[in-house]
């Protein structure tokens, strides 16, 4: 019993900008202007442009290859079950992890009217017990209304979605109309007040790159699309192009309506009376009682609904890696949804709570972890293209090894933005689900030691980098030389990746 292809076009759409659209708008303009000023603005465009170059590697790939779970299955096409199983490993546990951050951001807002929930450690909002348990019972009723067939859940979620887009839009023009100072745009040192680095260091840690990560549902539900040809490069470019526009304008509309009390302190000490939620806070100190009322029900909306999304794209991520983990997974219930999958990653999801029980504390581990998986996209579309000519491919991305090398070296310059302090844990993930790979497969002969070393000596080389650059480092590549010497090791990887592809190695298993 497969899967059906019933979801249209603008549904697909929909989905994606469902996923673009939670959590990041609620929290990312304030993140992002304690961390960068003003120039967090051009955080917004950068973060957005770079990731349509990754984005474009996966709508060649999805169009080609329609398949559920798409971005667990193209690199083991390509370059066989190990290399899969890595790269899958890890977008897996990314994704796993992305109800939960939805869901503390629900909980994060909810503590302005329900203290209980959350309290702070070291400046942080963290979840408390009650938090905790009202996110285990969100996360269950999520899965619960996951189980109903896809086609119904895509058009409900459009609804949702208009709902979504709307609340930034008001908050937009209510803030603009009350309160705006173009002055904030330059107050103090100016629009680079906390320097060029602080603009890429935002990418990651306010949780911009985070916001942008959302047109992956649109990847993994590619096997129900009912005309995937058409419909996934309209999904994915449409819906990143639409989110650059929105949150360049919410992180400028958040930097001018600040009053000049709330800057006094500078950006990096920026603060106001309900910051657990800052938007609401925001408006309440301006005196707009309606408008708090409004983004606090949004929410709970947009962060449930990317919840929701991430949640039934996941379950098609661990559906496609059955063969991997068990068999058991792929089992399907009457409405062709993935149950055993759903309630998996629902497990999984609550006890990554526990060593990030913050919003914050889970954004930089999301970012380098997920943009890792991402890498696949440029390493697996060279791959195939030579491996498969002859696969139909509707849209082609144009000059595709610059554009190729171009989306990995952005892969790897965005993980190491994240910074040692967060490279080493996802190391430390990658590690895990070696080993567990290994155990799985310890009576096999043909282990794949030339696959083995290329992907040792990438992901030694991005750990040894981050080790010793600038981002929470050791300060001895110095900013500005370390862009360089991520080119030059993104040059060798990619170009080892495809001399050691499982087809240049003469193996097709």
């Amino acid at each position: 019993m497969g899967m059906q292809r019933s979801i249209r076009t603008l549904p697909l759409m929909f989905t994606a900008m469902g996923g673009l659209v939670g959590s990041g708008w609620l929290f990312g303009a304030y993140y992002g202007a304690t961390i960068a000023g003003p120039a967090a603005i051009l955080s917004w465009v950068i973060g957005g442009v770079l990731m349509m170059f990754i984005a474009l590697t996966f709508a060649e790939l999805a169009i080609a290859y329609p398949v559920s779970g798409g971005s667990a299955r193209f690199i083991h096409m390509s370059h066989g079950p190990f290399i899969g199983f890595m790269f899958a490993w890890i977008a897996w546990v990314a994704s796993i992890a992305v109800a939960p951050i939805e869901t503390m951001a629900l909980i994060q807002y909810a503590s302005n009217y329900i203290p209980v929930l959350t309290h702070k450690v070291q400046g942080i909002h963290v979840l408390t017990l009650w938090g905790g348990l009202g996110a285990m019972l969100l996360m269950a009723s999520i899965v619960w209304i996951n189980t109903i067939k896809v086609g119904h859940l895509t058009k409900g979620n459009m609804y949702l979605v208009i709902v979504k887009v709307a609340v930034p839009v008001m908050t937009i023009i209510g803030l603009c109309a009350h309160s705006f100072h173009l002055s904030n745009l330059y107050q103090g040192q100016g629009f680079f007040s906390m320097g060029y680095q602080a603009v890429f260091k935002a990418l990651p840690a306010a949780g911009i790159i985070f916001s942008f990560l959302g047109y992956s549902p649109a990847i993994q539900l590619a096997g129900e699309s009912k005309n995937p040809q058409k419909s996934i490069f309209i999904a994915i470019m449409g819906s990143l192009i639409g989110a650059i526009f929105l949150y360049v304008i919410i992180q400028t509309v958040f930097i001018g309506s600040l009053s000049s009390q709330q800057l006094s302190n500078g950006w990096e000490h920026l603060s106001f009376s309900g910051d657990a939620g800052p938007f609401a806070g925001m408006a309440l100190a301006l005196g707009m009682g309606w408008l708090a009322k409004i983004l606090y029900i949004d929410a709970a909306i947009s962060p449930f609904g990317t919840a929701f999304i991430y949640s039934t794209s996941t379950a098609r991520m661990t559906y496609a890696m059955g063969p991997y983990l068990s068999k058991s997974l792929m089992k399907l219930n009457k409405s062709h949804v993935p149950v055993r999958a759903l309630l998996l990653n629902y497990v999984l999801g609550l006890l990554l709570l526990l060593p990030f029980p913050g919003w914050q504390k889970m954004v930089g581990f999301l970012v380098s972890a997920f943009v890792l998986a991402y890498a696949v996209g440029p390493i697996a579309l060279l791959s195939l293209r030579r491996s498969k000519p002859d696969v139909a491919r509707p849209f082609k991305v144009p000059y595709a090894r610059t554009m190729s090398l171009a989306a990995f070296y952005i892969c790897n310059l965005v993980i190491y933005w994240t910074g040692w302090d967060t490279v080493y844990k996802v190391m430390i993930a990658v590690f895990i689900g070696g080993i567990l790979y290994f155990i799985n497969r310890r009576n096999q002969k043909n282990i794949p030691w030339k696959q083995l070393l290329w992907l040792v000596c990438y992901l030694t080389g991005l750990s040894m980098i981050s080790f010793l650059g600038s981002f929470s480092g050791r300060d001895v590549i110095p900013f500005g030389w370390d862009f360089m010497v991520i080119a030059v090791f993104s040059v060798i990887i990619l170009y080892a990746s495809q001399k050691i592809s499982k087809f240049s190695m003469g193996s097709h298993h």
